[in-house]
């Protein structure tokens, strides 16, 4: 069984990204949200659960509590991962441990607008240079893998980077796959970070975790 684990906070869109991920997957699969909304969502065809943690890494780390499968499947829920991509994320597995929805492999696009292009484009190569990863997009929230490769490495989640975290942590014992993705605009709501104070406090949250996952901390 496959298990989709889908962090959210105050999204309007939640429903609608269920609702469309029942209808394209024909495996046995379960939808499991992990919520911080400050009103608790009405959702039909997932199981919902309020985020105890703070943190998108943590609520993670909660949905694999509560979590079935043997395939663990992670993505957003403002829709700007594709259900389509996702499936084509699962076909990959078994013969890959994990797979990631990448921007920047051949076939890969985004909707991005060019200021936010350029920042994951100098992010990328960054992370590549200081922590040897042969990824062209490691900083994918979009990822699909083994639940005994997950559940095989210490996780120490910071934000929403527990893809990248979980990618460098296995790199030496799993298989992993990049296959291109569309990354569409969120469909409805407000983004939790951008050009504003959050923003930046993202940015230098992710450089501080690339400096600790090198000095294995």
């Amino acid at each position: 069984m496959i298990s989709i684990i889908i962090p959210t906070k105050n999204e309007p869109y939640i429903q609608t990204l269920v609702s469309d991920i029942n209808k394209v997957l024909r495996q046995r699969h379960e939808i499991i949200i992990v919520d911080k909304s400050s009103v608790k969502p009405g959702v039909v065809g997932a199981r919902l659960y309020i985020q105890k943690s703070k943190g998108l890494g943590n609520a993670i780390m909660e949905g694999l509590n509560y979590a079935k499968g043997e395939v663990i499947a992670i993505m957003d829920g403002d829709g700007s991962h594709d259900p389509i991509d996702l499936k084509k994320l699962i076909e990959k597995i078994p013969e890959y441990d994990i797979a990631i929805g990448s921007k920047l492999v051949k076939g890969g696009r985004t909707e991005d607008p060019f200021q936010r292009r350029i920042v994951t484009l100098c992010l990328s190569i960054f992370i590549r240079v200081v922590l040897l990863l042969n990824v062209k997009d490691p900083m994918t929230g979009f990822m699909v893998i083994k639940r005994s490769v997950i559940e095989d490495v210490k996780l120490k989640p910071k934000g929403f980077k527990i893809v990248l975290e979980t990618i460098y942590k296995s790199r030496k014992r799993a298989k992993l796959i990049e296959v291109p993705i569309t990354f569409h605009k969120r469909k409805a709501g407000e983004s939790k970070v951008g050009y504003n104070i959050n923003g930046y406090k993202e940015f230098f949250r992710i450089i501080i975790l690339i400096i600790n996952l090198r000095l294995d901390r």
